[in-house]
């Protein structure tokens, strides 16, 4: 067996060792109206998917921005958290630049400071009988929290149905066309299946979560000590996801949405 100095690292206590959940992504297109698929770790090499049917077990949020610039990107984005009132990092990834921590704190304090931070949910289901991410933002994400009030008017959970995935066009201010999602129930759930995904998914969760309780009192200590310094506290490694979709800036993006009529807190 052969060994890479970062493998060692992290073993040695040189690099922090941070849980992390890999599992395969759905992405789904706003400009197209199209699915792909891609592997876990990997956001390069998707593969178009049609007749997306699922089961939604468990969902996660982020909140995220994305601006052009000269010679390339500036992407925001914060750590996956279940509701408005957890406490959470903000990093920019620039281009050419390290990624770095430039916000620590409750959402709606962020958003104040950066108004661009939209919201998106990371839905953890059941497709092909393997998990998935599924990215859903903007008026997907709408009409996802819809059918959640419509489901739960005849006391049902997402887990209970196989839903299928219907992309709808619309317009948006502008007059531009875009996709949004649809979410139809074509049957009930086998719980028996679900369940064993839902316990290991909750177990991982919950593990991520108490890590960065720990990383956001050390980020909080550090600031203290590097304010004089004017410098920004750094996290060891961060996973991007460079490929992320965009959705048109005509496209509802949720900030008719309050952060505390959010479900799935």
């Amino acid at each position: 067996m052969s060994y890479s100095k970062e493998q060692l690292s992290k073993l040695s206590g040189g690099v922090p060792l941070r849980t992390s959940y890999k599992v395969p992504t759905i992405k789904f297109n706003g400009n197209t109206g199209k699915f792909a698929l891609f592997p876990a770790g990997n956001f390069k090499d998707g593969t178009e998917i049609t007749d997306v049917e699922l089961v939604i077990m468990r969902a996660r949020r982020t909140f995220s921005s994305y601006e052009k610039i000269p010679n390339g990107t500036v992407r925001m984005f914060t750590n996956e958290h279940n509701t408005w009132k957890d406490h959470v990092t903000l990093w920019q990834a620039k281009t050419n630049e390290k990624t770095k921590v430039i916000g620590s704190g409750l959402i709606e304090q962020l958003r104040i400071e950066f108004p661009t931070l939209r919201i998106n949910s990371n839905l953890y289901c059941l497709y092909k009988e393997e998990v998935h991410k599924l990215v859903v933002k903007g008026k997907a994400r709408q009409s996802l929290i819809d059918k959640q009030k419509e489901l739960a008017s005849d006391e049902k959970e997402f887990f209970e149905k196989n839903i299928k995935l219907v992309p709808v066009q619309d317009s948006g201010d502008g007059g531009n066309l875009y996709y949004y999602l649809k979410y139809e129930v074509v049957s009930d759930s086998d719980l028996d299946k679900v369940g064993p995904h839902m316990e290991a998914i909750a177990k991982v969760m919950d593990k991520i979560d108490e890590e960065y309780v720990e990383t956001n009192k050390r980020l909080s200590e550090e600031a203290k000590v590097l304010v004089g310094d004017k410098q920004e506290p750094e996290l060891d490694t961060i996973e991007v996801d460079s490929e992320e979709e965009i959705i048109p800036t005509e496209n509802p993006e949720g900030d008719s949405i309050k952060i505390d009529e959010i479900p799935f807190s």
